[in-house]
Order: C-alpha cells, then structure tokens, then sequence
C-alpha cells in the first residue's frame, strides 16, 4: 500500500474533489458511519500539511527550476501509466488500454525515461485509472466513507484497491531502502506542489466546514466517475 503513498497523497483527492464541485450534495448519514474518527484523521491530516507537507513543497518550488519540476512531474505520471493500463485493461476499455500503453512506450523511449512528455502533443493524452475503480466496474460497492492517515478521503472499495495498485508502482520495487523512501519523498513532495495555491480556495467555498465539504465532494466525484466508467445515466 505504501506505493501509492506519494500518488495519492490526500491533499491531491480532496483539493482536486473539492475544486471539481461548484456545490456540495447532502450526504446521508448512512455515507459516513465512522465520522468521529474519520474527522479526527482529517484534523491530523490538515495539521501534518500545515507542519510539514506544504512548506516542505513550498521550499522545493521555491528553489528547484521549473524545467527540472516538470521533469519530476512527467517521470513519475510517466511511472503511473503502467496503473492504468492494468485497469483500463481489467475494465475492458481496449481503446484507452492501447492509447495509455502506447503513450508510456513513447514517453519512455522518446521522452528519455519519460522526463519529457512527447506523447501529449503527439494526440496520446494521459488517462486515470484504479483498481478502486475497476472493483467498482466489476460491481462491488463502495462502502462508507473514510478518511486514511496521509491518503485523506476514500472509501472502503478504493482502500482496498490500494493495495492492489502498490503492485504496480515500479519504486515499491527497490531493494535500497533509502532509494525506496527516497522515491515515495520525492512523489509525495511533487504531487503537494501542485496544488499549493488551492487550500485558500477550499476554505473559502466550505464556508468553514471543511469536512463537510471534501466529502461530499469526494462523493460527488466519485459517483460521477463509476456512472462514466460503467456508461450510465
């Protein structure tokens, strides 16, 4: 599980989740049976990100070139898409399959290791897949709601799937230790410096209930992309 550590860090699902919403949909109760402990997690999560995660990627932004960040940025979606194909294939969606392996080929040979993204301008768009979201296609249901130490909001389906994913992240294969946690530091770092900018906004649109709001938004988000897999309403 740790493999996603880095690519799925919490602040990336619920900042993405809450700017993907314009509004925020009334959840049941039933959504969030866990919510006294769920709540204590997210407070834990905020704080950590107060303390650590985002002045750490402040400090990187601030002192790495742009060109060199978006190397980390393309070497690592790069390593990602091996995810994809594995799901989009799981999924049965051959197209997507093709495109995303034919992507990570390009990237990989041409992009030197995919530190440059040659295929995006070459029509071979990045796509986003699971194993949450496969085990959703297939028909298992979601679960209620829960929020993970470091990975922030999910639910039990896609909990589970990250443990499958791990198996797919090429750093979780490293025999050096200090490679292995050196890898996941990086990933992490890169992924929170993306979304430096957004903590303000989210705070702004919840109107002070921040929990409220990245749930409800992660479920929105979540439905609204199980309806697109499975091509329903």
């Amino acid at each position: 599980m740790v493999g996603r550590w880095a690519t799925v860090v919490f602040l990336g699902a619920a900042f993405l989740g809450g700017c993907a919403s314009t509004g925020t949909r009334p959840t049941h109760g039933s959504d969030d049976p866990f919510k006294p402990v769920n709540r204590k997690i997210f407070v834990f999560n905020q704080h950590l990100d107060r303390v650590l995660l985002k002045p750490t990627a402040e400090a990187y932004t601030g002192l790495t070139p742009l060109p060199l960040r978006r190397g980390v940025s393309d070497f690592f979606s790069n390593l990602d898409d091996l995810k994809v194909v594995i799901n989009e294939s799981l999924q049965g969606r051959v197209k997507p399959a093709f495109l995303e392996t034919a992507r990570f080929v390009v990237n990989s040979i041409f992009g030197i290791g995919g530190l440059i993204d040659v295929a995006t301008p070459m029509g071979l768009p990045g796509y986003s897949a699971g194993f949450g979201e496969t085990l959703g296609v297939w028909g298992l249901r979601s679960g209620p709601y829960i929020v993970l130490p470091l990975f922030g909001p999910s639910d039990v389906r896609d909990a589970l799937g990250l443990g499958v994913d791990s198996f797919t992240n090429p750093p979780s294969y490293l025999s050096s230790p200090s490679a292995l946690w050196g890898s996941y530091a990086a990933q992490l770092v890169d992924t929170r410096s993306h979304y430096l900018h957004q903590g303000l906004l989210m705070r702004l649109a919840s109107g002070g209930h921040e929990y409220s709001f990245v749930r409800d938004a992660f479920w929105q988000k979540r439905r609204a992309l199980m309806r697109a897999r499975r091509g329903g309403p």
